[in-house]
């Protein structure tokens, strides 16, 4: 028994770490967005096609970048919740629990972490 509870420590602080990286990481993509939309929209007022173009394929990847680390995020504070729940007997307030599945995943939700995040 001694050796799970060290293993279950060891993955809680190891998720708890993983999710604290991924806000960081989706607050530096919030602020990566803001800068480009605001890029995108001086070069649609410059008319400028080409780099219109450009903008618009990078805004596009750092979107689908946010996503994933939304996602990882939610997938991270579940495994923190249920072995919080394991190890202290901490039930997590209603509401609290961020994401049950990728097919669950919409965009209110992206739009709620990007919220919080941001």
């Amino acid at each position: 028994m001694g050796m799970e509870m060290f293993n279950m420590y060891a993955q809680l602080y190891e998720s708890e770490r993983g999710f604290q990286k991924a806000c960081e990481q989706i607050a530096f993509l919030n602020g990566r967005l803001d800068d480009l939309q605001m890029t995108y929209e001086k070069a649609v007022r410059d008319k400028d096609k080409c780099f219109r173009f450009k903008l618009r394929m990078r805004i596009l990847v750092a979107e689908g970048l946010l996503q994933t680390y939304c996602q990882y995020a939610c997938l991270n504070k579940n495994e923190v919740l249920d072995l919080r729940f394991k190890l202290y007997g901490e039930n997590p307030d209603e509401g609290e629990t961020l994401y049950a599945g990728f097919d669950e995943f919409d965009d209110a939700d992206q739009e709620l972490l990007y919220a919080a995040y941001h």
